[in-house]
């Protein structure tokens, strides 16, 4: 209820972040910069490195963590208890020798824990600051590294004492120099009033300063259970002489080689460090099986002849209703399992196997549309008319008809090999892609953007791997499972009615998505934001009346329309209207969105078109 004098609810929450207070996405603004688009990666970091955040956690001090050696401080801002302890710059630098504060919520002021830091790497003195919670923080400091344990005689009693006092002192030698020190302040606040970072603590640039950007230094940092298998760090030799090699070796002449040191230390001491890697990374040789082999390039595909622009053109127009055609074929594969849209809580083993089937299919539907996209941006950039078509024949080696089936094990053996990975040319789906990719990197100077279309073309190889893996993990949900345990009946020739009127709404659906895609992949990078994410609902209103149908064992048909819905001059809103009257409940709330919804498509393929 509203407040009697300011109108405003009562209970209403004012966003004081002022990214959270753009309700839209702003144009120029990065996805990064929404809350929900993080991926919480602070280490070396994909948004920002929470290190260089947390370099301004103690008032009046700039701590550096990128060290191997501990925590440094490096520089002073004023304020805080160092310029009271007449701590200036002159003394600096000066190591951080121990930490105190509170780092759960159930923690007394007395059992506030003490971290020693001799003995760390900067990593770890900061995973311990990062745990500080806001409040009373201690830090026990002195020249080099951590030399000391909290509580020895430099301090003369428990550092947690002096941080319960909120005492600090500096001991300096006869010469002046700084022999200990205990600071005692509040941990500092990271954000200023508004919600945004404190511009007095951190400088533009700051907090990104050591991303993962050049890939080089996330190649250095992260080991092989991050990079998984795109990254080895311990090899044998090219001749197979010598095992047990630091992959990242500075050393590359020595004879024999030196041996990988079992300390991480050691480990780095034998490194190309950031700069030589940004500038000399092509020393490092291909690795098959575990083992170094002469850098070279990639060898020429057998049999591939070159490739004019016109005829990579005509080619990528095929694959792209060939990419439409696996989509449909794919989706009706994922409605004819007998799992719902959402998974209940409470679902039996059976639901849940045959759910996770659904979901994997489903994911590399939407894969497949992806595809599509692809394709129809590499036509764009060879000059071509986007493709919405769909193949009539699957794989042209195998000449499979498109036809809509349910998802026998028979079906599924057949979709696992046309995304059998394939480095040969031709050799399924992926194969007629890599002999675009052949023919690219074959001769890129005949190509407009030859990068650019390489690189697209390699994201639909890649993935189309992925695809492989993730249809063998479909027949390993289902595995014991009966045909007539896992799969609805469903019926092609439904009652008049509401599945007939449910029909001809996933139809024209489907027709309003085809307008959709086509208007994008024609804008390109031109579309907005409104048209693309109504492209977005569009195919979830598909998804959702394909399910109701599938539901009522209805099969969904994919009728490919004649004409564009704006040429038509039929936005299905009859149609919605009907389904509303004869449906329950859900099925008037689902047409209510979907009617706004299309609407708001139709508004913004008006407005393109006018444009």
């Amino acid at each position: 209820m509203p407040d009697q004098d300011s109108g405003v609810p009562l209970g209403k929450i004012y966003p004081r972040n002022l990214t959270a207070r753009a309700d839209h996405v702003v144009r120029g603004n990065p996805a990064g910069s929404r809350p929900e688009s993080g991926v919480d990666n602070c280490y070396p970091g994909l948004e920002f490195d929470q290190r260089n955040l947390d370099k301004a956690f103690f008032p009046g001090l700039v701590v550096e963590f990128h060290r191997p050696d501990g925590a440094r401080i490096v520089a002073l801002t004023g304020g805080g208890p160092a310029p009271a302890q007449g701590l200036t710059a002159a003394d600096l630098p000066l190591d951080i020798w121990a930490v105190c504060g509170r780092t759960t919520v159930d923690q007394g002021e007395e059992a506030a824990p003490t971290i020693g830091c001799d003995d760390r790497n900067g990593l770890e003195v900061w995973r311990a600051v990062h745990d500080l919670l806001p409040g009373t923080v201690a830090l026990l400091i002195g020249p080099g590294p951590g030399i000391t344990s909290p509580g020895s005689d430099p301090v003369r009693g428990d550092l947690n004492g002096f941080r319960r006092r909120g005492t600090s002192i500096l001991q300096r030698a006869p010469d002046g120099s700084v022999q200990v020190g205990v600071l005692v302040a509040d941990r500092a606040r990271y954000l200023d009033d508004d919600g945004v970072i404190e511009p007095e603590a951190y400088e533009p640039g700051e907090l990104t300063r050591s991303l993962c950007a050049p890939w080089q230094y996330d190649f250095r940092d992260c080991g092989c259970f991050y990079w998984a298998a795109s990254k080895p760090d311990i090899v044998t030799s090219a001749d197979g002489l010598h095992a047990d090699l630091n992959f990242q070796r500075r050393d590359r002449v020595s004879d024999p080689p030196p041996k990988d040191g079992p300390r991480l230390a050691g480990r780095r001491e034998l490194e190309l460090d950031y700069h030589e890697l940004i500038a000399d990374w092509g020393v490092l040789p291909v690795v098959l099986n575990d083992r170094e082999g002469e850098s070279r390039p990639a060898p020429a595909h057998p049999g591939v002849e070159p490739l004019t622009p016109e005829q990579v053109a005509d080619e990528l127009a095929y694959l792209a209703t060939v990419e439409h055609a696996l989509c449909v074929q794919y989706l009706f594969a994922h409605y004819s399992l007998d799992a719902p849209m959402r998974l209940p809580a409470g679902a039996d083993s059976r639901t849940r196997r045959v759910y996770a089937a659904a979901q994997e299919i489903f994911g590399i539907a939407i894969d497949e549309m992806r595809h599509l996209r692809w394709a129809n941006e590499a036509l764009g950039v060879l000059g071509r008319a986007p493709v919405l078509g769909r193949a009539e024949t699957i794989h042209r080696q195998l000449r499979t008809p498109f036809s809509l089936q349910p998802l026998t094990p028979r079906q599924l053996d057949w979709f696992i090999e046309v995304e059998r990975p394939s480095q040969a040319s031709g050799g399924g789906i992926d194969g007629m892609y890599v002999r675009l990719h052949a023919a690219l990197t074959g001769d890129p100077d005949a190509f407009p953007e030859a990068d650019r279309l390489a690189h697209l073309i390699k994201l639909i190889i890649d993935e189309g791997a992925d695809h492989f893996r993730r249809f063998t993990a479909v027949k390993t949900h289902l595995a014991g499972l009966s045909e007539a345990e896992y799969l609805r009946r469903l019926d092609h020739k439904p009652a008049p009615g509401l599945d007939t009127s449910l029909l001809d709404l996933a139809d024209q659906n489907y027709a309003l998505l085809l307008d959709a895609l086509r208007a994008t992949f024609a804008l390109g990078d031109a579309a907005g934001g409104l048209l693309i994410e109504q492209s977005r609902r569009a195919m979830f209103n598909l998804h959702e009346t394909h399910h109701a149908l599938s539901a009522r064992g209805v099969a969904p048909r994919f009728t490919l329309p004649l004409d564009p819905v704006l040429e038509a001059g039929d936005s299905g809103t009859e149609l919605r209207r009907r389904v509303a009257e004869l449906g329950g409940p859900e099925q008037r709330e689902a047409m209510l969105r979907q009617e706004a919804d299309a609407q708001t498509l139709i508004a913004a393929l008006q407005d393109r078109a006018g444009g």
